[in-house]
C-alpha cells in the first residue's frame, strides 16, 4: 500500500515500516516457521484519495492539474467537442421506377389440396426497396403476413425457397419477402443463397460474392466472416462464395450444422434453395428447415416437374407449406 501511495503522492514512506517483497520467481511461500524479519506497522496506514475538496490527485506524467476553484466559482463550461460525420450506406431510390416488376400471389398448399398441380447497390427488380408503396410491394407485405400466421410461435425460422423449373424468379421473391420482414423491425433476418450453381444474392444486393456459404462448409472462412450487412437495416446476407467439388460433397454433412447455428443469430434465415434436383445435396437438407415453399410461373403449375417436386419435398422429411406464383 505505501509504495503505491508513495508513486501516486510523491509522499515518502512512514518511519519504521518494512515492505516484504515478493520473491524473484513470483511464488509466495508459506511456512510455519517464524519468519526472518517481522513487520512493523504504524497507527497512521497511509490511504489513497481518489477525490476531495481539492478535486483528483494528477500525476507530473498526465500534464499540469487544473488549478482550484475559488469558494462559490461555478464550474467552466466544457469546450463543444466537433460534430463527427459518421459514413451512411444509403442508396438513391430509383427514379424513374422500371416498366414491370415480378407479381406474386401465394398460395396455401392446404387450401390447394387435390387441385391440379459489382458493387452498385440493390437491383432494380428489388420493389419493397426501391418503391415500397408500390401494389406489388403490397403483395410481398401480403405474402409476409400469410408466413407469419403459419408460423407464429417459433421463436427462429427457417425458410427455404426452391423452384421446379429454372427462371421462376426465386431469388426475386426471396430478397423482396426478406426485405418486408426486415422493414418490420421486429428482429434480425438473413438471406442465404444455397445455389451454389447459378448464385444471384450477391449481384442484387451488391455485394462481394465472396467468402460465403461455399467457404464456410469446407472450413476455409469463419461463419461470422463470411455474413455481410446490406443496404437494408436489419438484413444481412450469406453469398453463395466461390463453389467447389469440396463444397457440394459438405452440403449434404455441414449445411443443417450452419443453419443450426444461424438460428440463435437471427429470428428469420431465407435459403436460396435453386432449381431443385439439380443439386441433389442440398435438396437433401430441406427437412433441416422449418417449411419448403415452392415458387413457379403461374402457367407452370400443371407442369409434371412441379408435382414432382412437392412430391420429392415430403419424400425427403420436407414439411411444405405453400406455394408462390410468380408473373409479369
Amino acid at each position: 500500500m505505501s509504495r503505491v501511495y508513495s508513486a501516486l503522492t510523491g509522499a515518502t514512506r512512514p518511519a519504521g515500516t518494512a515492505v516484504l517483497d515478493a520473491p524473484d520467481d513470483g511464488v509466495w511461500e508459506n511456512s510455519e516457521e517464524p519468519a526472518a524479519a517481522t513487520v512493523e506497522t504504524t497507527d497512521d496506514a497511509p490511504f489513497i484519495e481518489i477525490g476531495g475538496p481539492t478535486g483528483p490527485i494528477f500525476s507530473a506524467s498526465l500534464g499540469t492539474p487544473p488549478a482550484p476553484r475559488a469558494l462559490g466559482e461555478t464550474e467552466p463550461a466544457l469546450r463543444p467537442q466537433p460534430k463527427v460525420d459518421e459514413p451512411t450506406r444509403t442508396y438513391p431510390r430509383l427514379v424513374p421506377p422500371p416498366a414491370a416488376y415480378l407479381s406474386v400471389r401465394f398460395h396455401d398448399v392446404a387450401q390447394r389440396a387435390g387441385a391440379a398441380g459489382s458493387v452498385a447497390g440493390p437491383d432494380s427488380s428489388l420493389v419493397v426497396f426501391h418503391l415500397p408503396d408500390h401494389a406489388v410491394s403490397g403483395e410481398y407485405r401480403a405474402l409476409r403476413d400469410e408466413i407469419r400466421k403459419q408460423l407464429p410461435e417459433t421463436p427462429s425460422r427457417v425458410l427455404m425457397w426452391t423452384a421446379a423449373a429454372a427462371e421462376a424468379g426465386t431469388t426475386t421473391v426471396l430478397l423482396n419477402l426478406a426485405i418486408a420482414l426486415a422493414s418490420e423491425e421486429k428482429g434480425r433476418v438473413l438471406v442465404l443463397d444455397a445455389n451454389l450453381k447459378r448464385p444471384a444474392i450477391a449481384a442484387k444486393l451488391g455485394l462481394k460474392p465472396g467468402p460465403g456459404v461455399s467457404e464456410v462448409l469446407t472450413n476455409r472462412v469463419p461463419l461470422t466472416l463470411a455474413m455481410q450487412p446490406t443496404a437494408v437495416e436489419r438484413l444481412d446476407a450469406l453469398t453463395a462464395g466461390d463453389a467447389t467439388d469440396a463444397s457440394t460433397t459438405a452440403m449434404g454433412r455441414e449445411f443443417p450444422r450452419m443453419l443450426a447455428q444461424l438460428r440463435h443469430w437471427y429470428d428469420f434465415v431465407l435459403v436460396d434453395g435453386g432449381t431443385w434436383g439439380v443439386m441433389p445435396e442440398r435438396d437433401a437438407t430441406c427437412s433441416s428447415a422449418d417449411a419448403v415453399y415452392l415458387v413457379t410461373r403461374d402457367t407452370h403449375v400443371d407442369r409434371p416437374e412441379f408435382a414432382a417436386a412437392r412430391g420429392w419435398v415430403k419424400e425427403l422429411g420436407g414439411l411444405l407449406r405453400g406455394y408462390v406464383t410468380t408473373r409479369v
